[in-house]
């Protein structure tokens, strides 16, 4: 009786979990939705511009590289452990950067390479792509700290775009949000102003 009750804990502790991690926040309706906030490329690919040089989407197929070459796409970052873009953008044009990251351990130093690359790749007025496998959690942590660190956003302001703006956060990853402290961004801020 015992080992039943156990098992079946365990199966619904399980299935709560999965569904849980299924769970993405309420997007905020479109005719609410703020005029700064990502502007929808191709919904099929999760795919929105950010800003003039940033943009964000899911893991890139096949189909989508037209999107990429049609919006001039210079560099593609994967933040992804896997690295399925040396296989479906091999060929192509794209300067592709593989920065793998678990999304339960992302950390300052994750962003902070992001930030880098973006930064860089201003300079040199090049379009910079960020996906991860759906383009929700691992993507919208480093476009809200792009938010925050170039565009000057409030840190309020930044979650409730990575969180409302209809690119599928799920709200299971609260390490993502406690990222957010003015000294992680201030950090960041000191890193980029005088890298080493």
């Amino acid at each position: 009786m015992l080992k039943s009750r156990s098992l079946k804990y365990s199966v619904v502790l399980a299935i709560s979990l999965q569904l849980t991690a299924c769970m993405t926040t309420p997007t905020i309706a479109e005719n609410e939705r703020p005029q700064q906030w990502g502007k929808l490329v191709n919904k099929q690919h999760n795919f929105y511009q950010i800003s003039q040089t940033v943009y964000r989407s899911e893991q890139p197929s096949v189909e989508a590289i037209t999107e990429l070459e049609k919006n001039r796409i210079n560099i593609v970052v994967n933040l992804r452990s896997r690295d399925k873009d040396k296989f479906v953008l091999a060929n192509q044009p794209f300067k592709l950067i593989h920065i793998p990251i678990n999304t339960w351990a992302i950390n300052r130093n994750d962003l902070l390479a992001i930030m880098q690359i973006i930064q860089t790749a201003e300079r040199q007025n090049q379009k910079v792509l960020i996906h991860c496998y759906h383009g929700s959690d691992r993507t919208g942590a480093s476009v809200a700290m792009y938010r925050i660190i170039f565009e000057n956003w409030s840190i309020d302001d930044a979650l409730k775009e990575m969180k409302h703006g209809g690119y599928g956060f799920h709200p299971i990853w609260v390490n993502i949000e406690k990222l957010f402290t003015p000294e992680n961004i201030k950090w960041i801020r000191e890193q980029l102003a005088n890298p080493s």
